[in-house]
């Protein structure tokens, strides 16, 4: 019988995504790739996306790195080749178990027997977009929540997989909660000042209002914009800058544009290594309507940045239950305005909480805590896959 010991030194994981971005899931998979490498593990990233380009921003993050970094491109909706030829180049490659970053990858792997799979499937639930009922996003979500039964570990970032709906119960389904980690952080505003004077000129004066994340509707930028606004008919000083990039984009421009503040809000675009330009901040906004447990708020932690954000996901724990950030409800401008007026007028006591936050950042959701978790995990299912 081969040995657990064995079977830890000679893992390979084959990470599998489907992502054009370089959002918070795909830095998190990055960094617990760069984790396990330190492990003597050998991760390898597969990406499934369609789109004809050379490669994506995960695609190329990846390989810069120096990951080993598989294209297999299969199309939206479900497809049998696309499984098929996941599952083959998993054998060929001596893959020790899947790990599936997205309801995409669940669906493509939960539909495959066992016996032609070959390998177990851990799947990491990150996060959520903002569907319509009965739309096909919706109809893929309900197709995810049945592949799920399918697979050998399901793993949460936060106690719930939506804001107060759990995992579907059933003893078929073997649930994790793993908080997602990331590394000490070197933080260096000079470099932005030097490299990105359009930032820079914007934040050299006043009270800046910060928000790094993907431009949708969940993200509830549209609430920022009105609390920015209600923020500014009182005192002339604040900014707010948002950097990411998403589908909701055109749209945010406009409101900023008809509500006048133009001048007062600005829409950078994608930021490579955004969280560098986190000292720029006077605080770090989170509008969110729904999130797991987003990475950006744990990169503010580490810079010292105060940081309101609402009661969503994993938020109020990872903040303490607002012992190191504000904690205010979803969807409602006025509290966010007053949240952000508050870190202005309350600087001893925020001050104090932030350095809090660092401590408790770098202590309880490291990037190593994280790897370690997962391969625990990893240990288990191949022990139990091997027993079947």
């Amino acid at each position: 019988m081969v040995s657990l010991h064995y079977l830890t030194l000679a893992m390979k994981i084959l990470h599998i995504i489907d992502s054009a971005g370089l959002y918070g899931a795909e830095i998190m998979l990055l960094t617990l790739m760069d984790e396990q490498r330190k492990m003597n593990l050998t991760p390898v990233l597969l990406s499934t996306n369609e789109f004809e380009i050379s490669k994506s921003a995960i695609e190329a993050e990846s390989a810069k790195r120096g990951f080993q970094t598989v294209k297999i491109p299969t199309k939206q909706g479900y497809s049998l080749t696309g499984a098929l030829n996941i599952a083959r180049f998993a054998h060929e490659n001596g893959a020790s178990l899947f790990h599936s970053h997205g309801y995409k990858i669940n669906i493509l792997l939960g539909s495959l027997p066992k016996f032609i799979r070959k390998k177990p499937v851990v799947t990491t639930l990150h996060g959520w977009i903002s569907v319509k009922r009965f739309s096909r996003m919706w109809l893929y979500e309900a197709v995810d929540n049945l592949a799920l039964h399918r697979l050998d570990a399901v793993v949460r970032v936060t106690s719930s997989r939506r804001d107060g709906e759990d995992i579907p119960s059933n003893d078929k389904i073997n649930t994790y909660t793993v908080n997602n980690g990331i590394p000490e952080l070197a933080f260096d505003s000079a470099y932005i000042k030097q490299s990105d004077s359009v930032v820079s000129d914007f934040c050299k004066d006043g009270f800046i209002i910060g928000t790094i994340c993907r431009l949708s509707a969940e993200k509830g930028l549209d609430y920022l914009v009105d609390a920015v606004r209600l923020l500014f008919s009182h005192k002339e000083n604040y900014k707010a800058i948002i950097i990411g990039e998403g589908p909701q984009k055109d749209a945010l421009q406009t409101k900023i544009n008809r509500s006048g503040l133009a001048d007062r809000i600005l829409l950078t675009g994608y930021r490579n290594q955004a969280f560098r330009y986190l000292p720029l901040f006077s605080v770090f906004v989170l509008p969110s309507l729904t999130e797991g447990l987003p990475i950006t708020v744990l990169e503010a932690m580490q810079a010292k940045v105060p940081i309101v954000a609402t009661q969503v996901g994993g938020i109020p724990a990872v903040l303490g239950h607002g012992k190191f950030g504000s904690i205010v409800r979803p969807g409602n401008a006025a509290a966010l305005a007053e949240a952000i007026s508050f870190v202005l007028s309350n600087r001893i006591q925020i001050d104090a909480m932030c350095n809090d936050a660092r401590n408790v950042a770098l202590e309880k959701y490291s990037s190593r805590r994280m790897a370690e978790n997962y391969l625990k995990i990893y240990e288990t299912v191949l022990r139990k896959w091997r027993n079947d």
